[in-house]
């Protein structure tokens, strides 16, 4: 996958583990949406940075929950869903990517760049996609 997103375009490989619809009841309520685990590795220190992804229904953007240094060191941990500190977003290459996956695995009816997330029929998906 090529990114540019500035004024230098770089080549990330985008390893997806772990992609389902999750529910979860936290002190804040019901919370409803995809789940993604992933690695993207930028090719330049030999290991790739692990991210915890959600989505939430009705949400426009893949929120990152989690993000695992090369070393392991954690940047940030939040829970799935969370959405009281500010959200970091991922890039739109990366969105555009896990947007077709769910939508080929039927784990989301509607998703898209700007599109709500509508979900499909209960469902995961694991392993390398």
């Amino acid at each position: 996958m090529a990114v540019d997103e500035g004024a230098h375009p770089e080549t990330l490989t985008m390893t997806v583990f772990v992609m389902a619809q999750r529910e979860e009841t936290t002190v804040l309520g019901n919370v409803v949406g995809l789940y993604v685990k992933l690695e993207i590795d930028r090719g330049d220190s030999g290991r790739p940075t692990t991210y915890f992804l959600s989505r939430l229904k009705g949400e426009l953007r893949w929120v990152i929950d989690a993000k695992f240094g090369p070393d392991g060191y954690p940047h940030y941990v939040h829970g799935f869903g969370e959405r009281l500190s500010s959200a970091r977003m991922v890039i739109k290459p990366v969105s555009a990517i896990l947007d077709a996956l769910a939508l080929a695995r039927g784990l989301a009816e509607e998703i898209g760049e700007e599109i709500p997330l509508v979900l499909g029929p209960r469902r995961s998906v694991t392993g390398p996609a």
